[in-house]
């Protein structure tokens, strides 16, 4: 008997870690670990397609350097043939010309028809084969021009890669922060309707006591019901937060996602020419334009080599077969070979103005380059300086708010004190408590502006600024 209940409670026990271990395997894959920043900018860089689509730009381009490499080099390309002479052409022959007016049988020719004779040219069959290489020499700086200007495109379009990159950083960034920034109202939200909670039940032991009348009782309540919708609003606003963070970096919307990361102040002391500079120098689309500008320039040179000579060598090397036979076709003998070199000069006389409406061409896409570099630069220093005074006021914010949060705090602390002995009324309460979460809003704003400006800064200078 023993027995069988020590069995049974091992079977039991056994039975009971399996499932232990089943429901722990479960939650283990359900629950997803939380997510940094530093993860969630991987993760978008890996994941977005704007990204990926620029990338293969640059693969593009890259092979475009190796096309243009192949143009330096010789070309080569092997031919064979085979011709078949249904008819071959004849060359005819008048005998009796050629014989002085005498006929072949020793009497004259008059009144006897004119002798002739044919001889067909050429073989019914013919077999060739042969390999033919092309050099160019001097091609007037065209193949060295374009093998330059597919190499500069491959910088600019890596610079576009950074552009593209950066602002998926910043978009990552204001995401993240984003769910932060709700999360930390949700909390500031529920401590709201915590406060006024406790607050009503106040106001209901008061006017159990007789110290306070029912219209103060009745406004609590709707404080408390305005306090809870203000937290499901919130409560609301922090999935469609997280939806918009989950598409950033471009996990699947019904992934449960949790964040790993605070709101952290570190004063900072920023120059605005220091800025400017470091955007001037270090921004990829600047880069990139300038890059486009040398390409430009080369295209102008390409240009105005088009009606200029070149200079090529050619070798040509085959074996020619005349045999009637395809057996004999594969014996070496029946084979004879030739070979030829080649000096080729080739000198544009008139193109039709051609070249000169080209040239005119690519030095007007130089200029709009230029322009459109100068608008870049003008656009960047105000993206600087919206993003400089940003930061500044969130700074300001910041060290004001900090101060009336507390001030709030102590407020409400003695609000309370003073609500529970009937010193001061209803709405005065409300007031404080009002103006407390008010506070702590802003406080929060404050901070989430204040780190959303320097990571502007950042991507508007295109330098780690902390």
């Amino acid at each position: 008997m023993v027995v069988q209940i020590i069995n049974r409670l091992a079977v039991l026990f056994f039975i009971t870690f399996l499932l232990v271990n089943i429901a722990g395997t479960v939650m283990a894959q359900q629950s997803s670990p939380a997510i940094t920043i530093d993860e969630s900018i991987a993760t978008a860089l890996a994941n977005n397609l704007s990204v990926k689509s620029a990338e293969e730009k640059v693969k593009v381009a890259e092979q475009k350097i190796n096309e243009a490499r192949a143009s330096m080099m010789p070309s080569v390309s092997g031919s064979g043939s085979y011709t078949y002479m249904g008819k071959l052409p004849q060359m005819q022959f008048d005998l009796s010309k050629l014989l002085g007016g005498a006929t072949l049988g020793g009497g004259t020719s008059q009144g006897a028809p004119p002798t002739s004779a044919s001889i067909p040219l050429g073989n019914k069959d013919t077999y060739s084969a042969g390999i033919s290489a092309q050099q160019p020499l001097f091609t007037w700086g065209k193949i060295h021009n374009a093998y330059s200007l597919t190499k500069i495109s491959y910088e600019a379009e890596k610079q576009g890669l950074e552009s593209i990159k950066q602002q998926v950083i910043f978009d990552t960034t204001k995401a993240f922060y984003g769910v932060l920034l709700t999360e930390q109202l949700v909390k500031v939200t529920q401590m709201a309707v915590d406060q006024v909670q406790a607050h009503t039940k106040t106001a209901q032991d008061l006017v159990d006591a007789g110290m306070a009348t029912n219209f103060d009782l009745l406004r609590a309540k709707v404080q408390l019901a305005n306090t809870k919708s203000q937290l499901i609003k919130m409560q609301n606003l922090l999935k469609l937060s997280k939806d918009v963070f989950k598409n950033t970096i471009g996990m699947n919307l019904d992934a449960d996602v949790t964040l790993k990361g605070e709101f952290t102040y570190k004063p900072m002391e920023i120059d605005i020419n220091k800025l400017l500079d470091l955007a001037k120098n270090n921004r990829p689309e600047i880069k990139q334009l300038e890059l486009q500008e040398k390409v430009g320039e080369k295209a102008v040179s390409l240009a105005k080599a088009g009606n200029k000579p070149n200079v090529a060598l050619a070798y040509n090397y085959s074996y020619t077969s005349y045999a009637d036979t395809l057996s004999k076709a594969f014996k070496r003998d029946n084979w004879n070979n030739t070979w030829s070199l080649t000096l080729a000069l080739s000198v544009p006389i008139f193109d039709g103005l051609a070249t000169r409406a080209k040239v005119k061409q690519a030095k007007g896409a130089v200029e709009q380059i230029k322009i459109g570099k100068e608008q870049l630069i003008n656009g960047i220093t105000l993206e600087v300086r919206s993003a400089y005074l940003s930061f500044g006021e969130a700074k300001d914010l910041l060290n004001v708010q900090e101060e009336t949060v507390q001030q709030a705090e102590e407020s409400l602390r003695i609000a309370n004190l003073r609500y529970k002995n009937g010193l001061i009324t209803n709405v005065e309460l409300t007031d404080t408590e009002l103006a407390l979460t008010q506070a702590q809003t802003n406080y929060s704003n404050a901070l989430n502006d204040y780190i959303i400006a320097l990571a502007k800064l950042e991507k508007a200078t295109a330098s780690k600024l902390n």
